[in-house]
C-alpha cells in the first residue's frame, strides 16, 4: 500500500527534540512525532485523534536508550484500518520491531496490530485498556463503552466540539509536564490545546463509528499471546472510571498469567496522575 510522509514541524523541547509527521494513507492523515536518541524503538498509542504530543514526557523519559513513535490514530470508519494504518507507518520508518505501550482504546488497536502482524512487537503494555472475546461482551462487559458513543452522538447534536475537547484537555494537561522545566512543560501544553482545536465534530463521529465496528464486529483471541506472557504487562487502577471492572479482568484472560500491576490511584490516566511509579514501572519492564 502506498504512502505519503511530510515533516511538517521540529519541536525542540529543553533536552529531547521531537519532528512531527504526517502520513497521508487510503484518504487518512495519521500524526505522529519521531523523537529519542535510542537505537530501539517504542510505539506510543496514547488515544485517539490526538495522542502524539501526549507522549512526549514519555519520549523523553526513555530518550537516551529509545525512539519513541507517538501516534494519533485518525478517524477511520473500518476499524480493520488501524492495523494496516499502523503497520504502513513502521514498515515506512523501517522499524521491525520494537516495544509497545496502548492506552486506554490506544490499546485496543495495538491488539488489532498485534493479531495480523504479532512479529513486529517485543514486549507489550496495555494499560487502562479493554478488548472483546465474546459476542456477549458488546452488550455485557463493553455496555458501558456502547454508552459512551451513544452520549457522544445525543452531545454534538445541541453542543460545539470544544465541550468535548476541554474535558480530554482537563482530564490530563494539567498534570503534563516535562523535566526540562516549567517553560517547556508550557510549550507542550500550549502544543497540545492547538493540536486539540484541529479535532472537528466529525472527526469524533467517524471515530465513534470505528470503536462501534470494534465492540460488535471484532472477537480477539489470546492465540498470539501464547507463551509470551513474561512479554506483557496489563496496568489499571480501582479507581478508573473509564475502564470498568469487567474490562480490566477480561484484559487478564486476553493475556493470561501477564504481568499484571494496579496503581491505587489514578484514574484512567495514571501516566500523568501517577508519573514517577508509571516510569519506573515501565522501566523495569521494558529493560
Amino acid at each position: 500500500m502506498s504512502e505519503e510522509v511530510k515533516q511538517i514541524a521540529t519541536y525542540k523541547l529543553g533536552n529531547i527534540t521531537a519532528d512531527e509527521k504526517i502520513m497521508a494513507w487510503q484518504n487518512t492523515i495519521w500524526r505522529y512525532t519521531v523523537s529519542g536518541n535510542g537505537k530501539k524503538y517504542i510505539l506510543a498509542i496514547l488515544s485517539n485523534l490526538a495522542g502524539h504530543l501526549l507522549a512526549l514526557p514519555l519520549a523523553e523519559e526513555f530518550r537516551e536508550e529509545y525512539t519513541t513513535i507517538a501516534l494519533s490514530v485518525p478517524p477511520v470508519k473500518d476499524f480493520s484500518q488501524t492495523a494496516e494504518g499502523l503497520k504502513s507507518l513502521l514498515d515506512f520508518e523501517q522499524i521491525s520491531s520494537c516495544h509497545a505501550i496502548g492506552h486506554s482504546n490506544g490499546g485496543v488497536h495495538l491488539q488489532n496490530l498485534i493479531s495480523r502482524y504479532p512479529n513486529y512487537i517485543e514486549k507489550i503494555v496495555f494499560s487502562h485498556s479493554l478488548t472483546s472475546m465474546g459476542k456477549d461482551d458488546v452488550s455485557i462487559t463493553n455496555a458501558s463503552e456502547v454508552k459512551v458513543y451513544q452520549l457522544m452522538r445525543r452531545m454534538f447534536k445541541v453542543l460545539p466540539v470544544s465541550v468535548l475537547t476541554f474535558a480530554m484537555g482537563r482530564m490530563v494537561l494539567s498534570k503534563l509536564y516535562l523535566k526540562s522545566g516549567p517553560l517547556y512543560s508550557n510549550r507542550l501544553i500550549t502544543l497540545c490545546k492547538e493540536d486539540m482545536k484541529q479535532v472537528t465534530k466529525q472527526d469524533f463521529l467517524t471515530m465513534a463509528d470505528c470503536m462501534e465496528d470494534f465492540l460488535y464486529n471484532y472477537i480477539f483471541t489470546s492465540d498470539p499471546y501464547v507463551g509470551k506472557a513474561k512479554d506483557v504487562l496489563i496496568i489499571d487502577s480501582p479507581t478508573d472510571k473509564v475502564a470498568n471492572p469487567m474490562q480490566r479482568a477480561q484484559m487478564l484472560q486476553l493475556c493470561p498469567g501477564a504481568n499484571e500491576y494496579h496503581f491505587n490511584s489514578g484514574g484512567h490516566v495514571t501516566m500523568a496522575n501517577c508519573r514517577d511509579e508509571y516510569f519506573a514501572l515501565l522501566k523495569k519492564f521494558w529493560r
